[in-house]
């Protein structure tokens, strides 16, 4: 099937991420498994309409977080609605994913709910880099190097 619409930057790399296996390696740290359903969203889509969407598949779900206007990629980790996490309060109607994102950026699995879940769910972000401590001496080195 050719879909141009499919074909936008951001799957693109998230396609060429998902086949790496250093890459999955790393995902695989943050709860990802392969075959885990992946939700392509805007940052400023709400988050009941893109969780309606989490909803459906009935596990856990990869959430590509896209930026239309810098082409940036978020990757996240949605659980599934569990009596697990503390039933919270349901965001406000009109909650966009970027204001959800920012309010979960520093708490690793911090709940949340939508009004038309019975139980809280769980987001964190997985870093698509991990700062490397050696970054300066392997500059050093390189530079030495030449």
């Amino acid at each position: 099937m050719n879909t141009p619409e499919l074909h936008t930057p951001a799957t693109q790399r998230l396609n060429e991420l998902l086949h790496c296996p250093i890459t999955q390696r790393h995902l695989t740290a943050y709860g990802w498994v392969e075959g885990m359903p992946v939700v392509f969203a805007h940052r400023d889509e709400l988050v009941e309409d893109v969780m309606g969407f989490v909803s459906v598949h009935g596990r856990a779900v990869l959430l590509a977080l896209t930026n239309a206007q810098t082409d940036a990629l978020q990757l996240w980790h949605v659980t599934i609605p569990s009596p697990l996490f503390t039933r919270v309060v349901p965001l406000p109607s009109g909650t966009t994913l970027a204001e959800l994102c920012i309010r979960h950026s520093e708490n690793r699995l911090m709940p949340f709910r939508v009004h038309f879940w019975a139980h809280s769910a769980a987001l964190h972000q997985i870093p698509l880099y991990v700062s490397n401590d050696n970054h300066a001496a392997d500059a050093q080195l390189s530079s030495d190097n030449r």
